[in-house]
């Protein structure tokens, strides 16, 4: 018992019994040590430095405070690295939070409180519904820093990584048609020219498509900038040989919209099958689209990507679009118009069958309404560049009736143009006569409208 207590009386490093060394210093420590040790023992528990504990666990030199130095999180850095993870832990405990709390009332929200965009739909996906109602007022702040990533990637043209993210800029921010046509132009044009094969191609135009004609514009029905530029994929990207790819968009677009089709490439009747098939498929009213071709005075191959352009822009005018896109809506109509006029019907039959090939004919039915069209678009806006499309128009159809030896009504257009040309001061010679007009050059009239004035 004795030797017990000595054991615990004696100084730690002598052995029970030893005697004390002189001048009260102990083993290991210089004399003048001794009064730093008593001013430690005389310090607050909480100060004192005490011998880091054996931690197994830990490999060797990874104890107490090492481990800290290690990862760089001792004293300030520690705090640096707290607050931020910190911050972002509760900024996520508060979504998730907010979520849980208003999932009950997020599947039963009226209309008026959710986004004005989604009022359009029947059913709001869950993802807007979070992000228009769940996050408040902080969408903004997300969808601003969304929007200047989005503008690095775009100068560093990292657009696969741009998809995903333009999908969230979307979700926060519905209504703007900028966000929308902003993802479409990445998928349609920016991606496809990274790819070289026409199948992989064709997947994210026909993805670009889906984005305006499934999402946006349902969720935006009364956007003209949206179906303008749907219309405008459809004209340029795939009508337009402006990809090298084109040949093989027009194909595979004319066979996926043929089912829902008459075999001719006409609107089917309403109300039925191939109508509804149609309303599902490509978001086309089979009602309108007879209204359409009653108004146009023939029927029209809808399988044609002009005929597209030419039904996403006239639906954008029946909404009364801002004045802003009155002009543009109207060229893209008159212009797939004409496009239909001269090349808008295909052939006949089923476009997947192995023989079948897309190889348009003109459809000579559709040329007055067209002229009558572009009159009164020139009546409304009496730009330099609607006149151009006018004097071509013109000089095309006269080609096309003398080619089909209809010379009665080359020489009704004949006269049309004449007329033109003489209100705006040309004399009576500056036309050729009807039967050397086929060896005039069409540069002969751009120069005239050049030296009459018309830039």
């Amino acid at each position: 018992m004795l030797g017990r207590r000595a054991s615990r009386l004696a100084p730690r490093g002598l052995p029970a019994g030893a005697p004390r060394p002189r001048h009260g210093a102990r083993p290991g420590r210089a004399p003048g040590a001794m009064l730093a040790h008593r001013a430690i023992a005389r310090a607050p528990r909480h100060s004192r430095r005490r011998t880091p504990r054996h931690r197994p666990w830990l490999p060797d030199g990874l104890h107490g405070r090492n481990l800290l130095y290690l990862l760089d999180l001792s004293d300030m850095n520690l705090r640096k690295f707290l607050f931020p993870f910190g911050f972002l832990l509760v900024c996520t405990g508060t979504a998730v939070t907010g979520l849980y709390l208003r999932a009950d009332r997020l599947a039963h929200i009226p209309r008026s409180e959710t986004s004005a965009a989604a009022q359009g739909m029947e059913k709001p996906p869950p993802l807007l519904s979070f992000a228009t109602t769940a996050l408040g007022g902080f969408r903004g702040i997300i969808a601003d820093a969304l929007w200047l990533r989005a503008g690095r990637m775009q100068e560093q043209r990292r657009f696969v990584e741009l998809v995903q993210l333009s999908d969230w800029i979307t979700a926060l921010e519905p209504d703007n048609d900028d966000v929308w046509t902003f993802h479409a132009w990445n998928l349609a044009y920016n991606i496809p020219v990274l790819l070289s094969r026409p199948e992989d191609r064709w997947n994210w135009v026909s993805n670009g498509i889906s984005l305006l004609r499934d999402r946006g514009i349902p969720i935006n029905p009364s956007s003209a900038a949206l179906k303008r530029e749907l219309g405008w994929i459809f004209q340029h990207k795939i009508g337009l040989d402006s990809d090298p790819a084109s040949p093989y968009y027009r194909l595979q677009w004319a066979r996926q919209i043929a089912p829902s089709l008459l075999p001719d490439g006409s609107a089917p009747a309403p109300f039925s099958p191939q109508a509804a098939r149609l309303s599902e498929s490509a978001r086309m009213d089979a009602s309108v689209l007879r209204l359409f071709e009653q108004r146009f005075g023939s029927p029209i191959d809808w399988r044609s990507p002009f005929a597209q352009s030419l039904y996403w822009s006239a639906l954008a005018l029946e909404n009364n679009p801002p004045a802003r896109e009155t002009l543009p809506c109207r060229r893209m109509a008159y212009t797939s118009l004409i496009a239909l006029c001269f090349r808008g019907t295909l052939p006949p039959g089923d476009p997947n069958e192995p023989d079948w090939h897309f190889s348009p004919t003109p459809n000579p039915r559709l040329i007055p309404a067209t002229q009558s069209y572009l009159e009164e678009t020139l009546r409304l806006f009496p730009f330099a560049g609607i006149r151009y499309a006018y004097v071509g128009f013109l000089c095309d159809a006269i080609l096309l009736y003398l080619q089909k030896n209809d010379t009665r009504t080359a020489s009704l257009y004949h006269q049309k143009l004449q007329t033109f040309f003489r209100e705006l001061g040309a004399g009576q010679q500056a036309i050729p006569p009807l039967d050397r007009f086929p060896e005039t050059p069409p540069e002969t009239y751009t120069a005239l409208l050049q030296s009459l004035g018309i830039q």
